[in-house]
């Protein structure tokens, strides 16, 4: 079998891999997340010129009073560092958030 052929489905299963990771995560946190305050600490845009791939990182406390600084997954457009939002958060997946 052509090496091409290989390498492009195991590219294509590492891809599908994570995204069924990321939709595992989103809905565990949708469904199981605690809440809690958090203040937006960075915007980060990773993009280039022509792309805008903005990271938004909040910092909150977990449960049992761990700071933690992690990503938001669904952010919006008009947030700002040093706003206060309220996320959900889940107690296996503390870097990652969701705007309630």
């Amino acid at each position: 079998m052509d090496k091409g052929i290989i390498m492009w489905a195991v590219f294509l299963i590492v891809i599908a891999a994570g995204m069924l990771m990321s939709r595992r995560i989103k809905k565990e946190i949708i469904e199981e997340g605690i809440e809690a305050d958090a203040v937006v600490t960075r915007i980060v845009d990773d993009g280039s010129v022509d792309d805008i791939d903005i990271n938004v990182y909040v910092s909150y406390y977990t449960e049992d009073g761990t700071e933690v600084e992690g990503i938001l997954s669904n952010p919006t457009s008009d947030l700002q560092e040093g706003q206060q939002v309220r996320i959900k958060y889940h107690p296996k997946y503390t870097a990652n958030a969701r705007l309630v």
